[in-house]
C-alpha cells in the first residue's frame, strides 16, 4: 500500500485545537474512489504544530505528502516538505490553500521541492492526483494544478476546474468517523464546520470568495453536523461560512445547532462571520443563539465608513439608518455585538478614520469596536503591485504572533503577516497616531476600563469620543502617570510595529500565550487601578476645564467611583491567567467585562 501524509498545521491554544479539516476533507473524498482505496494508506493527520524533525520522523515511506498552507504555517510547512523530500525523494509533494500563489513560477523556482500546486477546491483534484499516479507522473490533464516542466523549462498551468454544484459529493469527514481515533489523546478539539461555500463580493483584502457563487450542502447534512458536534461534546464550533445570516436558511441552520446543545448539552459557543445584508434573518440568529447562551457577540461590520475608501475596496456598507436601527434593536435585547474597523485601507485619511470611530460609538454600541490593522493575503487584488502602486499602498512584514494561541517554540519556523503602514492619503505618522487612539479606544471603551466614564462625558458634557481619545494621546507621564506612560508605551510599540517587530505580546503572569497591545494595557493598567482612576479623574477634570466647561465635581467623582466598582475581581479566581482568559478573552465579545454594582454598593 502507498502511504499518504496529510499536514495542515493548526495554531495550539493551550491544550486546544481545532480538528484539520480540509485534511478530512481531502481523505473523506478520495476514500470514496475504489481504487485509491485499494492502493493507498492515509497515515494519521499531521495537524499540530511542533518541531520539523518531530513532525518528519513520523513519515515512514511516503507517496504522496500533501499540505494545506495558510499563513501561520506556510513556512513550517516548507521546511517539512524539503526534508521530506530529502529523506524520500520519490514523494510526490503537494501544496495547496490560500498562503500558495495562484501563478506560482516564482515559489517554484524558490522551492524545487515542491512538485505540484492546487489551485482552489481541492477534493476532486487531490483524488485525481492519486489516481494518475498509479499509472505514472503525467498529470497533464488534471485541472486546476501548476507543475513545473523542468524539460521545456516552464510551469505548466493546466486549466481551472469546474467547481463542484453539489456539495453533498463531498461526503463529511466528521460524519465519517475520520477523527474518532482522536478522541483518547487528551486534546480540546473545536470544530470547524461549512454550510455553503462561496461568496458573491469581491473586497480587495479579502481571498474567501473572490466573487465565487454560493453553493451549498443540504441542510440534512448540516443537521448531522450539529448532532455530531453536541454528541461529540464540542464546546466551540467556527461556522466557516462568508456572510452567515445572510440567506434565510441559516435561521434553520442555527436552530439545528440550538436543538443539539438542548439534546447533549454541546456546542458551547457557535461563532459565525455574519452577513452585512439580510439583516431581520442575522437579528433573529442573534435573538436566538444568545437565547441560548451560545453566541460569541454579532458582528456589524462597517470595516470603514469613508465612501472612497469602501469604493477603492469593492465594499458597500447597510444603511447607516439601518445600522442604527440594528444597534438599537440589539442594546434593547441585551444582545453583545461587534463592530469592525480596518485601520489603512486605500482612500482612508486619519480624519476619515476618526469620523468613522465617531459615528459607530455615537450610534450606542455598548459592546465593542474592534480596528484591525490592514493585512495583505497572498491572491488578493490588495496584493497586486499595480494595486499598490495605484493607491500609494506602502507595507510592512512582521513575524506572525497568532492573538491568544499558544507562544510559539524555539526551533518552529517563523510565519510572517504583511501590514498596510502607510497610503498616499494616510502617511505613516498619520497611521501610528490613528493605530495609538484606535489602542486608547479598546483600552477605556472596548475593554471597559473607563466604559461608564466615556457615556457620562459623552451624554451630559456632549464632547465627541474621539476629541477625548486625541486628548489623552497627546499626555505625558508628567500630566497622568498611569495613563501617561501607557501613551508613551503605545506610541513606542506603533513605532516598533512601522519597523516590522511582531503585534502580539507576552505576559508571563498570565499564561505562555500572545496578547493584543490593548489587553497588556489593561491587564498591566489593573494591577494598579487605584492610581488608575486617580488619574482618570484627575484627565477628566483637566480635559473639561480645557474646553470650559462647567461640571459637576461631586458627581463626576461618583461616576468614577462607580466605574471602578463593576470592574471585575481578580481574587475571585484562582489565577491571574484565568481571570485574564475569562475576562480578557472571552468576556470581550461576550459583554461580561463589567459586573453589576448598586450605587449604593460604592465607597464614598
Amino acid at each position: 500500500m502507498r502511504e499518504i501524509y496529510l499536514n495542515e498545521y493548526n495554531v495550539l491554544m493551550d491544550n486546544t485545537v481545532y480538528y484539520p479539516l480540509v485534511c478530512g476533507q481531502l481523505k473523506a473524498y478520495a476514500q470514496t474512489k475504489a481504487a485509491i482505496r485499494e492502493n493507498y494508506e492515509f497515515m494519521p493527520f499531521l495537524f499540530i504544530r511542533d518541531l520539523p524533525g518531530r513532525i518528519v520522523a513520523q513519515y515512514n515511506d511516503p507517496a504522496v505528502a500533501g499540505f494545506s498552507c495558510s499563513m501561520w504555517n506556510i513556512n513550517l510547512s516548507l521546511v517539512v516538505a524539503q526534508q521530506v523530500k530529502e529523506r524520500f525523494p520519490g514523494c510526490l509533494i503537494v501544496f495547496g490553500g490560500p498562503s500558495v500563489p495562484l501563478e506560482p513560477t516564482d515559489f517554484f523556482v524558490r522551492y524545487p521541492f515542491v512538485d505540484i500546486t492546487v489551485r482552489g477546491e481541492g477534493e476532486h483534484t487531490f483524488a485525481e492526483l492519486l489516481l494518475r499516479l498509479l499509472l505514472g507522473r503525467d498529470f497533464s490533464d488534471v485541472a486546476g494544478i501548476c507543475y513545473p516542466d523542468y524539460y521545456q523549462r516552464q510551469v505548466v498551468r493546466n486549466p481551472d476546474r469546474t467547481l463542484e454544484e453539489n456539495l453533498d459529493t463531498f461526503p463529511s469527514s466528521y460524519l465519517q468517523g475520520l477523527y474518532d481515533y482522536l478522541l483518547p489523546s487528551g486534546i480540546n478539539f473545536q470544530a470547524i464546520v461549512e454550510t455553503n461555500r462561496g461568496c458573491p463580493f469581491k473586497c480587495s483584502y479579502c481571498f474567501w470568495g473572490v466573487g465565487k457563487r454560493y453553493r451549498f450542502f443540504s441542510l440534512n447534512r448540516v443537521r448531522e453536523l450539529a448532532d455530531w458536534c453536541g454528541a461529540h461534546r464540542i464546546r466551540y464550533v467556527f461556522c466557516a461560512d462568508s456572510n452567515f445570516g445572510m440567506l434565510e436558511r441559516d435561521l434553520e441552520i442555527a436552530k439545528y445547532f440550538v436543538e443539539a446543545k438542548t439534546k447533549y448539552g454541546f456546542p458551547d459557543k457557535l461563532r459565525a462571520c455574519y452577513g452585512k445584508n439580510a439583516e431581520e434573518t442575522i437579528y433573529l440568529i442573534g435573538k436566538l443563539l444568545h437565547k441560548h447562551d451560545m453566541e460569541k457577540g454579532i458582528t456589524l461590520s462597517r470595516q470603514s465608513n469613508n465612501a472612497e475608501a469602501l469604493k477603492n475596496v469593492g465594499r458597500r456598507n447597510i444603511k447607516k439608518s439601518v445600522y442604527d436601527d440594528l444597534q438599537k434593536r440589539y442594546n434593547e435585547d441585551n444582545i453583545p455585538t461587534y463592530t469592525e474597523l480596518i485601520l489603512g485601507l486605500p482612500g482612508e485619511t486619519y480624519e476619515s478614520f476618526l469620523n468613522g470611530m465617531e459615528e459607530i460609538l455615537q450610534s450606542g454600541i455598548k459592546n465593542q469596536l474592534i480596528v484591525y490593522i490592514c493585512e495583505v493575503y497572498p491572491n488578493t487584488e490588495l496584493a497586486n503591485p499595480e494595486y499598490q502602486k495605484r493607491f500609494g499602498v506602502s507595507t510592512v512584514r512582521i513575524p506572525l504572533t497568532e492573538i491568544h494561541g499558544s507562544v510559539r517554540p524555539e526551533g518552529i519556523p517563523q510565519e510572517y503577516n504583511e501590514i498596510v503602514v502607510s497610503t498616499s492619503t494616510m502617511p505613516i505618522e498619520d497611521w501610528k497616531r490613528a493605530l495609538v487612539i484606535s489602542w486608547i479606544m479598546q483600552l477605556l471603551h472596548g475593554l471597559k476600563l473607563a466604559f461608564y466614564v466615556l457615556d457620562y462625558m459623552v451624554e451630559k458634557y456632549h464632547i465627541s469620543f474621539t476629541s477625548f481619545f486625541e486628548y489623552i494621546a497627546g499626555l505625558t507621564p508628567q500630566d497622568a502617570e498611569s495613563l501617561g506612560n501607557q501613551v508613551v508605551e503605545f506610541y513606542r510599540f506603533a513605532d516598533s510595529i512601522a519597523k516590522g517587530q511582531p503585534r502580539g505580546c507576552i505576559l508571563a503572569d498570565f499564561g505562555s500565550i500572545y496578547w493584543e497591545p490593548e489587553e497588556v494595557a489593561y491587564l498591566s493598567l489593573y494591577q494598579k487601578k487605584d492610581k488608575f482612576y486617580e488619574d482618570m479623574h484627575q484627565v477628566c477634570r483637566d480635559y473639561l476645564n480645557n474646553l470650559g466647561i462647567i461640571y459637576d465635581a461631586n458627581k463626576l467623582k461618583k461616576v468614577i467611583e462607580h466605574q471602578r466598582a463593576c470592574i471585575p475581581n481578580i481574587a475571585d479566581y484562582k489565577e491571574k491567567a484565568t481571570f485574564a482568559r475569562e475576562i480578557v478573552i472571552r468576556g470581550r465579545k461576550s459583554g461580561k467585562m463589567l459586573k453589576e454594582v448598586s450605587s449604593s454598593n460604592v465607597q464614598r
